[in-house]
């Protein structure tokens, strides 16, 4: 059993013990974790497992309070990305490429989040941890442990994940449980669906499936009704926890058009004063990406500037590079033409659901008037 430094709240003691005995999913390096960090570490895990396997490349997820703020596969950086992740000249590695997309997919969010990645961690990509508050890997090179275990006073988490957590055969991973005022509920948790025999095309041609893996992928740990915008291997919005789907789009397409936002040549052009790090100037950029500062917050902007009068200038939006090739998932079947529209908006030509009849024909329609390709899964990803 692992006591835990504290339940949901400081208040609350928790702790966690494998299902079989002496056989729990990671074992624990360096720290204390909470448990809303061992949720996290789980569900990060777990996706960078099944997309690590689903596509052969690198893996990153970031959590946050049980669900992701950024996914992403360590695929080559598309053209100006390394501008917009300004991190400098990063090294030729797939896993690094990974933890950058995931981590600044939403920056505001992915900051004291958990970290999972799907390969051994070395020196090379400690450096883009620094503000995170754990990292569970299949296993940390003996110099990476070290300069990890002195992150945050020496607080941060360090989790190496077991390869396999099967139980009879079966993966524990497809198995969850809440116990609850005197009952247990448990349930089988779907994977992810095989794209081969497991989805059909309901109009249009389908796109990326490393981007279908992707989405899937997100819509699968996030809290419904989710909805996830995805580009090149990466999320850019993810929206969740709402209890109607036309917010939590609206909630995804505002973080899909504040990264697209953060590409904008004077957004990407923002001088800083010598002591903001990279984190930090890419919460800025974002929060001007966001619109909408309120005067207090303007005059924070400008100290963090070399320039402070910059803050006071408006970017001309109409100029932001658009989107294209962005793939939306939701968890479950919707018969809202909105979203089909404001998906439009932001570049999608792929978009995926679960199986579902109501207002098929309509949203048939619309994607096909759109140029948008529409692929049906067989599973609903509701999770809560």
């Amino acid at each position: 059993m692992i006591t835990l430094s504290r339940g949901l709240n400081p208040h609350e003691t928790a702790w966690a013990e494998p299902v079989v005995p002496d056989r729990p999913p990671f074992t624990l390096l360096h720290g204390s974790p909470s448990y809303i960090n061992v949720l996290d570490a789980l569900g990060a895990r777990e996706t960078v497992r099944a997309l690590r396997g689903r596509t052969g490349v690198a893996a990153c997820a970031s959590f946050k309070h049980t669900s992701p703020a950024g996914i992403a596969l360590g695929r080559p950086f598309a053209p100006g990305d390394e501008d917009l992740y300004d991190q400098g000249p990063l090294p030729d590695d797939a896993l690094c490429r990974a933890v950058v997309r995931a981590r600044y997919t939403a920056p505001k969010c992915s900051y004291g989040d958990f970290v999972a990645v799907s390969e051994p961690v070395t020196a090379v990509q400690v450096p883009l941890f620094a503000n995170a508050i754990g990292v569970i890997a299949p296993d940390f090179t003996p110099k990476a442990l070290a300069e990890l275990s002195r992150f945050h006073q020496g607080r941060f988490i360090l989790l190496r994940a077991h390869e396999s957590d099967e139980r009879d055969g079966r993966s524990m991973s497809t198995q969850e449980s809440v116990e609850t005022a005197g009952l247990r509920l448990t349930r089988s948790a779907a994977p992810l669906p095989e794209f081969a025999g497991g989805t059909r095309t309901e109009c249009g041609t389908p796109g990326s499936t490393d981007d279908l893996a992707v989405a899937l992928a997100a819509v699968r740990h996030a809290q419904s009704n989710a909805m996830a915008f995805v580009m090149d291997g990466a999320t850019i919005g993810i929206g969740m926890g709402q209890q109607n789907r036309l917010d939590c789009t609206r909630l995804a397409a505002v973080r899909a058009r504040t990264w697209q936002r953060r590409r904008h040549p004077d957004v990407l052009g923002l001088g800083f004063r010598k002591d903001v790090g990279p984190a930090e100037r890419a919460v800025w950029r974002a929060r001007l990406a966001e619109g909408d500062l309120t005067p207090s917050v303007r005059a924070e902007f400008a100290g963090v500037l070399a320039n402070p009068r910059d803050a006071d200038r408006e970017p001309d939006w109409n100029a932001t590079p658009p989107l294209s090739g962005v793939t939306l998932a939701a968890d479950n079947h919707f018969p809202f033409v909105e979203v089909v529209e404001i998906a439009a908006r932001l570049g999608v030509t792929q978009l995926v659901t679960p199986v579902g009849s109501t207002g098929a024909d309509a949203l048939r329609d619309a994607c096909e008037a759109h140029g948008m390709s529409w692929i049906v899964t067989g599973e609903r990803f509701f999770r809560h």
